[in-house]
């Protein structure tokens, strides 16, 4: 279990392996049409399966990806919010210094 939670630790990674898994789901029932591979009932419960968590994990990359960029931008307008209140303090101090003379 800790190799996979290494290997899937980012969005971008389990959108390419929910798309891998839904890539598989499309394939396989494909080449069962063409007639390359015989059809059974555990071939097709698997095949379910792999687009159900191929889909599931699309929709937890898509989360996970608009998450990352929140943050991100909530990272940029703090920044951007502590430049300008530095300059505040900056333009005070210089208002302040000299006013005795």
């Amino acid at each position: 279990m800790m190799n996979v939670t290494k290997l899937l630790n980012s969005p971008i990674k389990i959108f390419f392996a929910g798309l891998f898994c839904v890539l598989l789901g499309f394939l396989l029932p494909f080449l069962i049409v063409l007639g390359f591979i015989e059809n059974s009932f555990a071939l097709s419960f698997f095949i379910y399966i792999m687009q159900l968590v191929g889909m599931i994990l699309g929709v937890i990359a898509a989360a996970g990806l608009a998450i990352n960029k929140r943050a991100k931008e909530e990272l940029k307008r703090r920044k951007a919010k502590e430049k300008e209140h530095e300059k505040e303090q900056e333009t005070e101090q210089e208002d302040t210094v000299g006013w005795m003379e």
